[in-house]
C-alpha cells in the first residue's frame, strides 16, 4: 500500500516539476503585468508544493522523482480544432525561427496560454483531492499530517484558479481590441481586392441561442464575458478553417469562405465551411462550456448556424483604402433566414451547397420541411422553393 502511495506521490510531484517549467516560461512570455505578477506568487507557491511532496515521499521511505510531467495530457479532452491551436501555441514558444510565430498574435498566444493555465490548475486540483481520499483510507501514523500538508497545496491552487475567475473578464479586455480587429481586418483585406465586383462566396452565420433572455436575466460582466468567449472561440475556428470573418452583428458572427466556378474549387470549399460549422458546435460544447458553465456556473450555450452559397456584390462604404467593406446580396438574406428557422446546436445549408457537397457529407442531411408562410426564397431564375437541409439529429 505504501509503495502504491508513493507512486501516486510521486506523479503529483512530476506535475509540479513540469509546472516549475512553464510558469518561468509564462513570467517571461506574458505582455500583461498582472497575470505576470501572479505567477511570480504561484512559482514560490509551487516550490513551497514540490518541497511538501517531495518531505512525505521520503518520510514514507520513498525516493522524489526528479521526472516532469507532459502538462499538455491535461489538454486531450479539447476539441480536434483545438488541440491543432494549442499545439501550434506549444511549437511557437519553443521553435523561436517557426513560420507560425510570425504569423501568430502575441494575444491570440496569451489568450491560448490562459486557457491551458485554467485546465491545468483545475487538474492539478483534482489531483490533490484525490491524494487527500487516498491518505485519508489508510491507517498511517502520519495520516493527518499529511493530509494537513496536502490541504495546504489544495488551497494554493483553489487560489490561483479562483484568481484567474475574477480576474480574465480583465485580462481579456487588455487583450480583445486587437484580437477582434486582427480577425475582421483579415477579412476586410481579402474583400479589398474585390470592391465594386461580385463574387462566389460562401455566407455563414453563426448565431448564439437565448441571448436576448440572457441580456435581461444575467449580470452584464456575466454576459460580456460570454459574448467575448463566444465571438472569439467562433472567430477562431473560422481561421482556422481558411475562412474569413466579415463582422459581429449582436451575438451572430457572420463569415464568410471564397468559392469558385471550378467544381473541384467550390466542393472542396463546401466541405470545408460545413466541416467548420460541426467544430464551431464542438468549440462550443467542449471548450467554452467546459469553463464557463461546468466550472464557473454561467448558463450552458448552444449556437445555430446557416450556410448558403452565390454570387455577392463587394461594397466598399468610401473611398478611400480603410473605409468599411461589406456583403450584400440574396445569399446574404438566404443564410441569415436560414439561420433563424434552425434548432439549437444544428446546422442548415442551402441548395446550393448541399448540391456541391459529396454524397457522404449529403447522407449526414435531410431536407427540412416548412410552411408557406415560413419560406419566401425561390431558387434563382425559376419560381420552386429554395430547398432547405439540416443535420441529421
Amino acid at each position: 500500500m505504501i509503495s502504491k502511495l508513493v507512486e501516486h506521490l510521486n506523479e503529483a510531484l512530476s506535475t509540479e516539476n513540469a509546472s516549475v517549467d512553464r510558469i518561468i516560461s509564462r513570467i517571461d512570455q506574458t505582455p500583461i503585468q498582472e497575470v505576470k505578477q501572479k505567477l511570480k506568487q504561484h512559482l514560490e507557491e509551487t516550490h513551497i508544493q514540490k518541497n511538501r511532496l517531495e518531505r512525505i515521499v521520503t518520510e514514507l521511505g520513498g525516493k522524489p522523482t526528479n521526472a516532469k510531467a507532459d502538462l499538455r495530457r491535461s489538454l486531450l479532452t479539447t476539441t480536434m480544432t483545438m488541440r491543432k491551436i494549442l499545439a501550434k501555441t506549444a511549437e511557437s514558444v519553443t521553435e523561436h525561427n517557426d513560420e507560425e510565430e510570425h504569423n501568430s498574435m502575441p494575444e491570440e498566444m496569451e489568450l491560448m496560454q490562459i486557457k491551458q493555465d485554467l485546465i491545468i490548475e483545475y487538474d492539478e486540483l483534482v489531483a490533490y483531492d484525490t491524494l487527500i481520499q487516498i491518505i485519508q483510507r489508510t491507517n498511517l501514523p502520519q495520516q493527518n499530517q499529511i493530509t494537513l500538508l496536502l490541504e495546504q497545496s489544495v488551497q494554493e491552487e483553489e487560489s490561483m484558479a479562483y484568481w484567474y475567475k475574477m480576474h480574465t473578464p480583465l485580462i481579456l479586455d487588455n487583450l480583445w481590441p486587437k484580437i477582434i480587429h486582427t480577425s475582421i481586418k483579415r477579412g476586410q483585406n481579402f474583400l479589398l481586392n474585390h470592391t465594386s465586383s461580385k463574387i462566389p462566396l460562401i455566407i455563414m452565420y453563426a448565431d448564439l441561442v437565448g441571448s436576448t433572455t440572457m441580456s435581461m436575466t444575467l449580470p452584464i460582466e456575466q454576459l460580456v464575458t460570454i459574448i467575448r468567449a463566444f465571438t472569439h472561440g467562433l472567430s477562431h475556428v473560422v481561421d482556422s478553417y481558411g475562412g474569413y470573418v466579415l463582422k459581429y452583428v449582436g451575438d451572430a458572427v457572420i463569415s464568410f469562405f471564397p468559392s469558385s466556378a471550378n467544381n473541384n474549387d467550390k466542393y472542396l470549399a463546401s466541405g470545408t465551411t460545413v466541416g467548420c460549422a460541426k467544430s464551431m458546435i464542438n468549440v462550443i460544447k467542449d471548450e467554452i462550456d467546459a469553463i464557463l458553465n461546468k466550472r464557473y456556473g454561467y448558463p450552458e450555450l448552444s449556437v445555430k448556424i446557416g450556410i448558403d452559397a452565390g454570387e455577392n456584390a463587394i461594397v466598399q462604404y468610401g473611398y478611400d483604402q480603410d473605409s468599411p467593406i461589406d456583403i450584400l446580396g440574396y445569399t446574404m438574406n438566404v443564410a441569415s433566414k436560414i439561420t433563424s428557422l434552425t434548432d439549437a446546436n444544428k446546422v442548415s445549408i442551402g441548395d446550393n451547397v448541399y448540391k456541391s457537397l459529396d454524397h457522404k457529407i449529403q447522407s449526414e442531411f435531410h431536407e427540412l420541411l416548412m410552411h408557406d408562410n415560413e419560406w419566401k426564397y425561390i431558387n434563382y431564375g425559376t419560381v420552386k422553393p429554395y430547398k432547405v437541409y439540416t443535420l441529421h439529429p
